[in-house]
């Protein structure tokens, strides 16, 4: 039976490393059964570099689903099948407090039970810069000493290429690496995606109710944390939402409905809120 998710990832936009490695674990499952009884292949690390936020949440769902459903490449056990933590700073004369906050974070994602299998994705981006202070080779020999029940994703948004040379550097002499560069898709592939949500619901923009739509994507594309497509998915609901509730008598998106999810609007401003606060706490599971 073919894996629904594999098919899920070919389709979205761009993303080529991520789906070059994908095609290499879909290779590997079906040569898998041919490798010497008992001698397992684990799967490398990953390192996401990217400028902006990508809805790397989403993406992470979709990959955990389709390593659960392949089945023969890693074993998932706990409460989620991955979760999502961000490793703030610590000084090197500081308590390396985030360490500690991380294995809870651990320990709540196995729950009841006495382990956790699964994917954590770290950004690591505080970190730039400081890659070889010893709280940072700290974390790395503790992760790496969990390698085979994990796979670590590490995520970072580096200003510089140098940047992102010196932390897949550091990395590499603790794990197996694959590395993909993630590119967030342009206005105009997104406001497509919004425009083809919507017409699920039988909506369409009227007057400049695009242009409004268009440009609130601009802006949430903006933020470093913003989520793609799941946080466009829960925009287009609470557009059709609105429409739905309204009195009007067409069921389109009109400008006074696309006002209320405007750039300035309130509801932007409590998305970009929330999406910050999520990302801040250092929580985002599936």
């Amino acid at each position: 039976m073919s894996n629904p998710y594999y098919s899920e990832i070919k389709k979205l936009n761009g993303l080529a490393d991520i789906k070059n490695i994908v095609e290499k674990w879909n290779v590997l499952s079906k040569n898998i059964k041919s490798t010497p009884a008992g001698l397992p292949i684990l799967l490398p690390e990953m390192l996401w570099v990217s400028k902006s936020g990508v809805g790397k949440t989403h993406l992470l769902k979709l990959i955990s689903e389709y390593l659960y459903n392949q089945k023969n490449l890693m074993e998932f056990y706990g409460t989620v099948k991955f979760f999502e933590f961000l490793m703030g700073y610590c000084s090197p004369n500081t308590e390396f407090t985030e360490l500690r906050r991380f294995i809870d974070a651990v320990q709540q994602s196995a729950g009841f039970r006495s382990e956790f299998k699964g994917i954590v994705c770290i950004d690591i981006d505080e970190w730039i810069g400081h890659e070889e202070e010893k709280h940072f080779l700290t974390l790395l020999e503790y992760l790496s000493s969990n390698s085979d029940t994990w796979m670590i994703v590490f995520w970072i948004s580096p200003q510089k290429e140098a940047d992102a040379h010196n932390i897949e550097h550091i990395l590499s002499m603790f794990f197996r690496l694959d590395k993909a560069t993630i590119e967030l898709p342009e206005t105009t592939e997104l406001i497509k995606f919004v425009k083809q949500q919507l017409k699920e619901y039988e909506l369409f923009f009227d007057g400049d109710a695009e242009k409004i739509i268009t440009r609130t994507i601009e802006v949430l594309r903006e933020n470093k944390y913003f989520d793609g497509y799941k946080t466009l998915a829960m925009l287009c609901q609470d557009i059709a939402y609105s429409v739905f509730t309204s009195k009007q008598s067409e069921a389109v998106v009109s400008n006074t409905v696309a006002s209320l999810f405007s750039e300035d609007s309130d509801y932007i401003k409590r998305t970009i809120q929330k999406i910050e606060k999520k990302n801040v706490i250092g929580f985002g599971r599936g």
